[in-house]
């Protein structure tokens, strides 16, 4: 990994910790190792291929004994893997539906808000 990017991501990482942002967007390397305190809400935009990295990535808001929520996005493609983790954890997780055209708002909203990201 580029030298340059490895700081900009502990500096993201700091700032995050120190409650200086109130939002981290990251890959699964923040799901396993890293101690992230204080996450109320991890949104995963797709669902991982191992149900055991969807615990470890939604167990970022359940530290110390606190609650949180975990939202994720499932398409049509992701049902099997989605029923997976629901076997895996014994548990029917709650569905909620959307139109399209409210989730292209959204998408619109977090794109803009990764072009400002990086321009910090």
């Amino acid at each position: 990994m580029d030298k340059c990017l490895r700081i900009k991501r502990l500096a993201a990482l700091t700032k995050f910790k120190a409650k200086n942002r109130s939002i981290l967007i990251s890959t699964d390397v923040a799901s396993r190792g890293l101690d992230i305190p204080h996450v109320d809400v991890v949104i995963n935009f797709d669902i991982p291929t191992h149900s055991k990295d969807y615990i470890h990535r939604v167990g970022r808001t359940a530290r110390a004994g606190r609650s949180g929520k975990a939202i994720t996005f499932v398409t049509q493609y992701d049902v099997e893997l989605y029923q997976r983790i629901e076997q895996l954890i014994n548990k029917q997780l709650p569905l909620y539906k959307t139109e399209e055209d409210e989730v292209m708002v959204l998408q619109e909203r977090v794109a803009e808000a990764q072009r400002m990201a990086k321009m910090m």
